[in-house]
């Protein structure tokens, strides 16, 4: 199978636009923390603060699955869009589940939104999962802070 054989070779690389770009909504929001006066310096205070902790949690996630990870192929088994009637969504937010065989040979569910442009149900996609803990898993395709070539 074609996909098995990238996901041997695919090497994680870190990118740096994602980076750039929350540092940036970071450092915008300090600002207009800095140069507000209450209550509208608090609620930028802690919309940074917020941003930093989601950010460095979804980046230690990431890491952890990059440093330890194993591949599977997945097939995904539902696709759907959410909030589609909401203002602001435009089209809506797609999210498809997915399921994979690990090495201990059990079957493992995932959800995911991220990367989801172009699946159906029956789509096979890349995932990556923790042999320790194969709950923990993420399409490789989905990352917000790495990319795979390969």
């Amino acid at each position: 199978m074609h996909l098995s054989a990238r996901l041997q070779t695919a090497q994680p690389r870190l990118r740096l636009k994602p980076i750039i770009f929350f540092g940036a909504c970071f450092a915008v929001l300090i600002e207009a923390s800095y140069f507000n006066r209450e209550p509208h310096r608090a609620l930028y205070g802690g919309l940074a603060a917020t941003l930093a902790i989601a950010m460095i949690v979804q980046y230690r996630r990431e890491a952890a699955l990059v440093r330890n990870a194993l591949s599977a192929t997945a097939l995904v088994t539902s696709y759907r869009v959410v909030g589609k009637f909401a203002p602001h969504f435009g089209k809506g937010v797609p999210v498809f589940k997915y399921e994979f065989v690990a090495f201990d040979q059990m079957t493992y569910s995932g959800e995911t939104g991220w990367g989801a442009g172009g699946l159906s149900k029956g789509s096979h996609i890349a995932v990556l999962y923790d042999p320790e803990n194969p709950k923990r898993n993420h399409p490789l395709h989905g990352f917000a802070f790495y990319s795979f070539v390969g």
